[in-house]
Parts: C-alpha cells; structure tokens; sequence
C-alpha cells in the first residue's frame, strides 16, 4: 500500500496554510519500496533519521525536481523519526520478508533460504553453548529450531523439545550443553537438490537444512516456503 504525503509534526500553525486544497499543483503517489529506500539513503548520506514519512515527502520532492526545467529552491521536512522503524523499514531482514530489499538471487534451494549464513543472519549456538543460551535465542528470536555450528559447519539441530525434556526434571540442566541435547542425525539437501526434494522434506513436518560437505547455507521452513511463494505470486 502506497504512502499519501502528508504534514506530520510540524504545528498547528501550518495547518491552515496547506487546508486550501485548490492550492495543490502536484500529487505524487509513493510506494512503500520507494519511500523505504529513500529514507534509507537519506541516513546514510546525509546522517538524518527520519521514518517513512520523511521518506515519503523526499521521494515525492526527487520527483518533482526531476520535471523542473529550470533552477529551483524546494523544501522538504524530516517530520518524523526513525526510532519507530527500527524493527521493519532499518530491519534487512524485515524487508527481506516482504520482498522490499533485493539480495543476490542463485537460482536454487539458497534463494529461499530467509536468513542467509554467509550475511551472518542465522541464530546460532555452538557445541558448548548452554542450554539457558539455547532458550534465550530462541525466545530473542521468536524461532523454534537452532542450527549448532561449529567451524563454519552444521554439526547438530537443537529443537525446543530437546531442552524441555532435560530441564522439565531437573532445572540444573539448563547448563548442560547444547551438544548433550542436538539432534546429530541430520538430513541436508544440497543447493541444487530442487523443489520436490525440499517439498518432501517440508511434508514431513521437518524443517530443510540447506548445506554441502563443507558449507552450510542456512535453514528452509514450511513459513519460508510459503512466503517464498507469496512473493512470487504477488
């Protein structure tokens, strides 16, 4: 859904000046993708945080100073924060999801990978991490399964019913090692193994991990598939 410009923050007083609709000249219709990206740009060249309503009125100021044939002075207003942006418009991978950040694309199981190994993106722990560490970054990150990685290779899968049932009787467990509880019999598909295969893998309610002898790329669910889809469809 496309942004409307709009006066935020800037004071009654303004109010007034901007009521006389017959005084528009220009309208704008700006996208979601182009209000995000200018706003993004605008921190990172100009050191100014503001939210996708700045966004929106820069994108829409770009526009219009593209058309002009001569000089003019344009003004635009930074009428809002980014501080409310921080975990969707500055969160890659929240615009990864929605499809609003383009990333290199492979051609095979890797591009529906949504945390991508190699962009450090996915939650870890290693073989000796605890089992509190465990239950801390799967509740941060609101996941239920964590691959255990050790040099750079997945070597085990921890899923949130294997600390559960060492802790349920005894609490002390929690630190135990994430290596006494992860699942070491994995099953991997390789990039190139294709739909059918991560299909197979998906209905049988497990989630794929994505990896070669010596490389691991990242894991696939049945969300990432879906969401895969929807993109692509959309």
């Amino acid at each position: 859904m496309g942004h409307l410009m709009r006066a935020e923050g800037i004071g009654e007083d303004f109010v007034p000046a901007i009521a006389d609709l017959s005084a528009v000249r220009h309208a704008y219709s700006i996208s979601d993708q182009e209000s995000f990206d200018t706003a993004r740009e605008l921190l990172r060249a100009e050191r100014l945080f503001g939210g996708s309503s700045t966004g929106t009125l820069l994108a829409a100021s770009f526009r219009y100073c593209r058309e002009q044939k001569l000089p003019k002075r344009v003004v635009s207003f930074v009428c809002d924060t980014g501080t409310d942006y921080l975990s969707k418009m500055y969160n890659d991978h929240w615009l990864i999801d929605q499809g609003l950040l383009r990333r290199p694309a492979y051609g095979d199981l890797r591009d529906l990978v949504a945390r991508r190994f190699e962009e450090g993106a996915v939650v870890s722990v290693t073989p000796g991490d605890t089992l509190q560490t465990v239950f801390q970054r799967m509740r941060y990150a609101e996941v239920s399964q964590l691959p255990v990685i050790d040099g750079g290779r997945i070597v085990g899968l921890v899923d949130e019913s294997d600390p559960l049932l060492r802790v349920q009787a005894d609490s002390a467990a929690f630190r135990a090692s994430a290596a006494t509880a992860m699942t070491q019999s994995l099953e991997m598909l390789s990039r190139e193994a294709g739909l059918d295969a991560l299909q197979r893998v998906l209905e049988a309610g497990l989630v794929a991990i994505i990896a070669d002898d010596h490389r691991f790329y990242g894991l696939v669910t049945r969300f990432d598939r879906i969401n895969h889809l929807r993109k692509k469809f959309a």
